[in-house]
């Protein structure tokens, strides 16, 4: 999830505030082990607006080292997490960044929740050699810089686009679409993704981009319906752009609503009822409970940690790589890990097997869809058929 304008414009004098309210926290498990200790640093907002993210990120990681930890024999490594609280602001990402490089024994970090905080910050990992694996972001231009320390999970905004468009051209071969976004952080590299498939389908579609700040969605429900669209996607968070919802129901849209990854979201459901009935959704997170091997995963978590989220679970499998890189080549240092994630392999994980491409995006990026149904999001199929899912 990209960052907002709100919070990338926040002052920098919340700074020093941050600086001081940041003092890493180390959780250890079990006695020192022959093996030694392998730290993983965890960046993410732990207070702010977004703790409930951040705490997401945390829980995910922290699973994953209990679950090994928990397994481990004698002369396995034991696993720790250390925190940084970077309240998901520019200025405290940047200082967090340091003190996560600054710490000699922690390995790789994995964060941050803003794709904009990680691309700031990629300069600090890449002079300190510092691996990082983003569990949340799907912002383009985290991976566009070709810096070999940074892997994401998460198949990126553009592709997702694309990838959602021509499900929607199988599904609904519609004759004209039009695609909704907002001029803010998150949503535009979607809407571009499936504004470009679209017409290279031949296929008439419309792409309008309005204000995230003051939006005028009487205005833009008016515009969209004058196009007469077959079907219509909306690139961008329920929180932000779900009110158009209702006004284009209103006023007489009765044809399919798609929607990126922004709109998985229980507030979907909860805040616009019987207008998004039918609504259906791409995201990267694969549908666990038909996942036989995320079964155990999942419900050890959820007995923990209440439901495994998208965040939570990506976190997971931010944890387990490097776990894996760990015990496939003894690593016990930054520059190991960071060798390993450079040469082309397959991790397994939570979310399925995944292999990085040289720019560090997924090698076969996917999505996977959900349909709003009886007041529920169901599993209804994924971009490309999937061996890690059974249905």
């Amino acid at each position: 999830m990209a960052l907002t304008r709100r919070e990338l414009l926040a002052s920098a004098g919340a700074l020093l505030g941050a600086a001081a309210s940041t003092r890493p926290a180390l959780a250890v498990y079990g006695d020192t082990p022959l093996g030694g200790t392998i730290t993983l640093g965890v960046v993410a907002p732990f207070t702010g607006d977004e703790t409930r993210l951040g705490e997401q990120i945390g829980n995910g990681v922290r699973a994953a080292i209990d679950d090994t930890n928990a397994r481990r024999g004698a002369l396995d490594r034991l696993y720790a997490m250390r925190t940084f609280d970077d309240q998901n602001l520019l200025a405290s990402g940047l200082v967090n960044a340091e003190f996560a490089c600054d710490d000699p024994t922690i390995v790789a970090v994995i964060g941050h929740l803003s794709g904009r905080i990680t691309e700031a910050a990629l300069q600090t990992y890449v002079n300190n050699k510092m691996p990082v694996i983003c569990p949340a972001s799907t912002y383009d231009r985290l991976t566009a810089h070709g810096y070999g320390n940074i892997v994401r999970l998460a198949t990126k905004d553009s592709v997702e686009g694309r990838l959602a468009a021509h499900y929607v051209r199988d599904t609904v071969k519609p004759k004209a679409a039009v695609v909704l976004t907002q001029d803010g952080d998150y949503g535009p590299d979607v809407a571009d993704g499936f504004q470009e498939e679209m017409l290279g389908d031949k296929i008439k579609s419309t792409e309008l981009q309005f204000a995230w700040e003051k939006p005028n969605f009487a205005a833009v429900a008016k515009r969209t319906l004058e196009a007469a669209p077959d079907v219509i996607f909306l690139a961008g968070l329920t929180k932000d752009m779900g009110p158009i919802v209702p006004l284009l129901r209103a006023g007489g849209y009765a044809g399919p609503l798609f929607g990126s990854q922004g709109f998985f979201d229980a507030q979907t459901i909860d805040k616009y009822g019987p207008n998004v009935n039918g609504l259906t959704i791409s995201t990267s997170m694969p549908p666990l409970t038909l996942a036989p091997g995320a079964f155990r995963i999942k419900n050890d978590f959820e007995r923990k940690y209440g439901p495994m989220t998208p965040i939570s679970t990506f976190s997971y499998a931010a944890a387990q790589i490097v776990i894996e890189i760990v015990r496939r080549t003894g690593a016990n240092d930054r520059l190991a890990v960071e060798r390993a994630l450079n040469t082309t392999s397959t991790y397994d994980t939570v979310i399925g097997p995944i292999t990085f491409a040289n720019n560090g995006d997924p090698q076969n990026p996917n999505v996977y869809f959900y349909r709003v149904t009886n007041g529920a999001w169901k599993y209804v199929g994924s971009a490309y058929p999937s061996s890690y899912v059974v249905k």
